[in-house]
């Protein structure tokens, strides 16, 4: 990676778990490598087969051949930057900074074994590969904010790279070179149908040693590293280090499903966890950057979460969805009648049972494009019909802070939330969250306020407590309140003690 994106949370408790397991294990992979069955060891410890089949390990095919193919499209991207040297060049930046964590999530040049402070130059190293025509794809944080790039081809050959166009949301990028006998575009493959087990294996220049090949399994789908709204990483435990950004994960018949991106290392190198955006989203967004130079994404205009048990309990709906938190004015939610509260399972043809399936929608959807939104409200179901805009890429979220704190604790305390509460300017302010309380697990803080309970208003501690009550009547084991923070909405769940 270009000094490329390095995350791991909890990087020290794993990683002092793990390293005795992998040793003992070895032994065993060796043997089974070779072709023989783990039927016996089934029979041993009582696993019955699949479908009648006997679970077999076989042989691990010979790579040589497909990396033969492959390699020369395969390219190194030499980048000089110009300094100050900034603390990220990831798709966002760290969310864990001021943390335990953020030593271990790290994003760009800042990460462990990057150079700070002022430079003449900064210059660096990542992987990209041909798809078509002289278009090489790569990571953004790979030639973000570059002053010239070099792409050095198999055959030796350097030459100049200019920027097509990049998109941070999902950090990728294409850069464009012109010369002849040029290495054949690579063919994308089908991301959706990769399993854990499959075979995948990977080629870049980690930390500039060019062609590299490194082989393994995909260890699991859809991961959210935090590092933006449409994370949706494959996750390998073919080694991946700085410098294999941008590069490609090939499945076993040569085809691209996935564009290497990030590693989950508590050190800086290899731990077995490397994290590669899917060849479903990238070959989208790459095209339109080819055809464009940009992204262009459809914009619903709310602010969503996800329904977490606690608030399914307090609705009396299913943990699934996305909850709308807040309602951006004049935007198409608005226009179209959805509220704050809303629980939104259905967007056009697409379920969405997480917030990414939501988020992801709406960003495929072209603007002025119709679709069919079902929503739950009030506990029953019914559908909106809204027209998509064009999401504006130069509107930045307005940064949430915590309000400043009441300066008495007078008013009421609700034990059964762990929150005390106070009148303030006719709106309900939380004079003081319980220490180890659900609460305060949430990031609930003294000085936010209360807008409602439930689907109520409340503007009084008074009508907290009824609604507390009125809830515990109906059997309701948690509450949902909407919290207001620097102007900022969200819900949050919040079980009913004893």
């Amino acid at each position: 990676m270009n000094r490329g994106t390095i995350i791991g949370a909890l990087g020290g408790l794993a990683a002092g778990v793990s390293l005795g397991a992998i040793a003992l294990a070895a032994p065993s992979f060796a043997h089974l490598a070779q072709g023989s069955t783990i039927a016996p060891m089934a029979a041993q410890l009582g696993t019955s087969t699949v479908a009648g089949q006997q679970a077999r390990w076989g042989t691990l095919p010979n790579l040589a051949d497909l990396v033969e193919a492959v390699s020369p499209a395969v390219v190194q991207i030499e980048v000089r930057q110009a300094s100050p040297i900034r603390q990220m060049s990831g798709p966002q930046a760290n969310p864990f900074a001021g943390t335990p964590f953020e030593d271990y999530f790290q994003f760009g040049p800042g990460g462990p074994g990057g150079q700070g402070g002022e430079a003449p130059d900064r210059r660096g190293s990542g992987s990209g590969f041909f798809i078509s025509g002289g278009y090489i794809v790569t990571n953004n944080h790979v030639v973000d904010e570059a002053k010239s790039l070099t792409v050095v081809l198999q055959d030796g050959r350097e030459l100049t790279g200019t920027v097509v166009g990049t998109d941070p949301r999902t950090d990728l990028a294409v850069v464009k070179v012109d010369g002849s006998n040029l290495p054949k575009g690579l063919p994308w493959g089908d991301s959706n149908r990769a399993r854990p087990g499959d075979n995948v294996f990977a080629i870049g220049a980690p930390f500039g040693l060019q062609n590299t090949v490194t082989a393994g399994i995909v260890s699991a789908r859809g991961r959210d590293i935090r590092s933006g709204q449409y994370d949706d990483y494959i996750q390998v435990d073919a080694p991946i280090n700085q410098g294999n950004s941008g590069g490609p994960l090939f499945d076993q018949s040569g085809a691209v499903i996935g564009v290497n991106s990030a590693i989950y290392s508590p050190s800086g190198g290899n731990v077995g966890i490397g994290f590669s955006i899917p060849s479903e989203l990238a070959q989208g967004i790459v095209q339109q950057i080819i055809d464009n130079g940009s992204v262009q994404r459809g914009w619903l205009g709310v602010a969503i979460s996800p329904v977490t048990p606690e608030i399914a309990a307090s609705l009396n709906v299913q943990a699934k969805g996305a909850v709308v938190n807040n309602v951006t004015a004049e935007g198409p939610a608005a226009k179209a009648g959805l509220r704050e509260g809303d629980i939104i399972l259905r967007f056009g043809d697409r379920e969405v049972n997480h917030v990414q399936d939501l988020t992801r929608a709406v960003a495929d959807t072209k603007a002025g494009t119709p679709r069919d939104v079902r929503i739950v409200r009030d506990g029953r179901e019914q559908s909106i019909r809204v027209t998509i805009a064009k999401l504006d890429d130069s509107a930045a979220p307005k940064p949430v802070a915590a309000n400043t704190a009441p300066s008495d604790a007078g008013g009421m305390s609700l034990a059964e939330l762990g929150l005390g509460l106070a009148s303030r300017d006719g709106a309900v302010v939380i004079t003081s969250v319980g220490v180890n309380s659900h609460a305060a697990d949430l990031g609930i803080r003294a000085g936010d306020r209360i807008v409602k309970v439930g689907q109520d208003a409340v503007s009084t501690p008074e009508a907290v407590r009824k609604a507390v009550d009125a809830a515990r009547k109906l059997g309701r084991t948690a509450v949902l309140l909407q919290v207001e923070r620097d102007d900022q909405r969200f819900f949050a769940g919040i079980p009913i003690q004893d």
